[in-house]
């Protein structure tokens, strides 16, 4: 336990030593300080950046300064829930914290790459992403720990599903097959061998150029209208159950051969296939509210003058 407990404090002192600067919030008996906020933000900034497909530049990080205050929010009950997880005997271990860091590291070639890839990802040192780390292992346990203690009753569940039916109705869909060519003579060819009688996912099989759907028979599973190009589903409306196009049906993909293979009508998904979605739901927002609970025990100051 001692141990445990001198390895927290070095943990908490590393980054507080090496994220020094004007504080921004008092959270429990620790502080963040600007460059530890400075630090999260930019990389929550480059994460969201290029989930948008964008580079990130300080001067784009500077567009998004109004988020700042809500991002210290939400900094500060990440803070308060490690808080908790420790005072629950659950912090990180040293040895998770280096396992976790060795993983991290043997994914590059050198020692001097990963310390360049910890410098691109706006992390400063090797001390820093060990407490992030840290900061990250312990806030999943203490999660895991009150994810299996919660529990969700028959009756919350039938009655979300009960409020939640539009959510989890579906309209009219149609089930259909493909087989993509590149020209419109390999596809004409197709048809020809369809109306021999060839079986239509044999030749999808051995004919299609679309990777996704080939090694499938050319299914593309059951969608509603609106999820195709207009051209591509023009030509599947146009189809009863069991037929194939005639004639070449042309997409900026290629030509198409499109078979309907069913209609299902619209309905409302039953209880038990919803029963995962629902407990996933309620857990949800039984985690939030357990969260923000411990957030509000949790003596804290922020300081949003400061950012």
């Amino acid at each position: 336990m001692f141990r445990n407990a001198v390895v927290l404090l070095w943990l908490w002192l590393g980054l507080a030593m090496a994220q020094s600067g004007p504080v921004v919030a008092v959270v429990g008996p620790t502080v963040i300080t600007k460059s530890q906020f400075d630090l999260q933000f930019g990389l929550f900034m480059r994460d969201f950046l290029r989930q948008q497909g964008q580079p990130y530049t300080p001067e784009i990080e500077g567009l998004f300064t109004q988020l700042k205050p809500i991002y210290l929010r939400r900094m500060v009950q990440d803070r308060a829930v490690i808080l908790a997880a420790e005072q629950a005997g659950l912090a990180a271990r040293e040895e998770a914290v280096q396992k976790a860091v060795e993983e991290s590291r043997a994914e590059f070639g050198s020692e001097a790459e990963f310390a360049q890839a910890l410098e691109e990802a706006g992390i400063p040192g090797l001390e820093t992403y060990r407490a992030l780390v840290y900061e990250v292992l312990t806030y999943e346990a203490y999660l895991e720990h009150l994810g299996a203690r919660l529990q969700i009753g028959e009756g919350a569940l039938r009655a979300l599903y009960l409020l939640s039916k539009p959510q989890f109705s579906f309209p009219r869909r149609y089930c259909s097959a493909h087989i993509l060519l590149k020209t419109a003579q390999e596809a004409r060819r197709v048809i020809q061998r369809l109306a021999r009688g060839e079986n239509f996912a044999d030749l999808a099989k051995e004919f299609s150029q679309d990777p996704g759907s080939r090694e499938v028979g050319g299914s593309l599973g059951c969608e509603p209208r609106g999820t195709y190009v207009a051209s591509f589903e023009r030509a599947l409306l146009g189809l009863k159950p069991g037929e194939f196009t005639k004639t070449p049906v042309q997409t900026e993909y290629g030509f198409h051969v499109i078979q309907l293979l069913r209609v299902e009508p619209p309905g409302v998904q039953p209880f038990e296939e919803a029963r995962g979605s629902l407990v996933a739901s309620l857990r949800d927002q039984a985690l939030q509210s357990l969260l923000t609970s411990i957030t509000q025990r949790t003596p804290i100051r922020l300081f949003p003058e400061n950012l």
